[in-house]
Order: structure tokens, then C-alpha cells, then sequence
């Protein structure tokens, strides 16, 4: 597949066979990319709540997602909150991150809420030219489409659902076994 789609907004989905735990079935929001590399975000994997012990964090009834390997100490969030002052605009209405502490008001406002937010812990990165290879060689498929839905669409059907929405192959790649050897 070219990579010359490729781009900050860019959904990448696993190829259907990858037996990996974290990256297998993987959906991944690319947050940035540019010529010295790419950060992504895994939108579909879930991890607990690094709050829900505390009880009175204002993220402690949350879920959140495992967003990679990298950093696995570092919160991000991707989210459609309108005016969250430092929010990176990616595309249809989607950003990333914005400041602690506004976020923390905008769930105080009510304004943060599952269906328009998702956290997430640690990242997935790549170096120069890394992602690019990874396509070359099939093992990320890319998606350009309207993102618009990813907060809402359930992270159990994400992979499954968006390659549906890629045309008629992709929708029987979709359908794929996870392990064939088991069919």
C-alpha cells in the first residue's frame, strides 16, 4: 500500500493475522506525522484507570485505553471539546490533548464525557521512515476516511467496522479469522 496518503489524522488498522496482545486488531489515531516520524494513539485497547483507586479524581470513573507502549506513564486524550485552549486540531472535529487542568474543568462542566473523550495511557511512536516500511510491508492498512465517529463507535467493533466502511475487500479482511490456524 503507498504511503503517500498518509497523514496526521490517518486511522491505521493491523493487519488481521498480527497475534500481538496490544497492536492486534489495533485501530491507531495518527496525532502527528511529518517527515521525521509519526505519534499515534491506539483508540481501541482498554487499560484500567490509573484513578479508579483514589475514588475522588475527577477521572476516576473514566475508562481508559491503552495507547502504546511508549511512555506507559504519560495520560493523553483525544476528544471533541470545542475551544479547549491548546488542543491540536486533527481532522472532522477531532483533537488531541489540551491542558491538564482544562480538561479537568471541562469534566466539571460536564463538557468530558465518554462519548466525546477518550484517555488514554503511553503512545506509539516512530522513527523516520519506520511507518512507512511498516506500511510498505502490509502491515498497517490506512484508513483516510471521515473520523468524526471514532469516539462513539464501540472499541470492541472499531477495527472490524471501520475496514467495513474501506469497500468490499476490506470488509472481507474484516471478517478474517484472528488465528486461521484454529478455523
Amino acid at each position: 500500500m503507498s504511503t503517500e496518503y498518509l497523514r496526521t489524522g490517518s486511522l491505521l488498522l493491523s493487519e488481521p493475522f498480527l497475534q500481538d496482545p496490544l497492536f492486534g486488531r489495533a485501530v491507531i489515531l495518527v496525532c502527528h506525522y511529518d517527515e521525521d516520524g509519526a505519534f499515534g494513539l491506539i483508540l481501541n485497547k482498554p487499560a484500567s484507570n490509573p484513578f479508579q483507586e483514589d475514588g475522588v479524581h475527577p477521572l476516576s470513573e473514566f475508562p481508559f485505553f491503552a495507547g502504546g507502549p511508549v511512555d506507559a506513564n504519560s495520560m493523553f486524550f483525544v476528544h471533541r471539546i470545542e475551544g479547549l485552549p491548546e488542543a491540536v486540531p486533527l481532522c472532522d472535529g477531532i483533537c488531541w490533548q489540551g491542558r491538564y487542568e482544562d480538561l479537568l474543568e471541562a469534566v466539571k462542566a460536564k463538557e468530558f464525557q465518554p462519548e466525546n473523550c477518550r484517555l488514554l495511557i503511553g503512545y506509539t511512536g516512530w522513527e523516520k521512515g519506520q511507518l512507512e516500511g511498516e506500511i510498505d510491508r502490509e502491515d498497517w492498512m490506512l484508513y483516510n476516511g471521515s473520523i468524526a465517529e471514532i469516539l462513539t463507535t464501540n472499541p470492541d467493533s472499531m477495527w472490524k467496522d471501520t475496514l467495513a466502511k474501506m469497500g468490499p475487500y476490506y470488509k472481507m479482511v474484516s471478517n478474517f479469522p484472528i488465528d486461521p490456524s484454529l478455523n
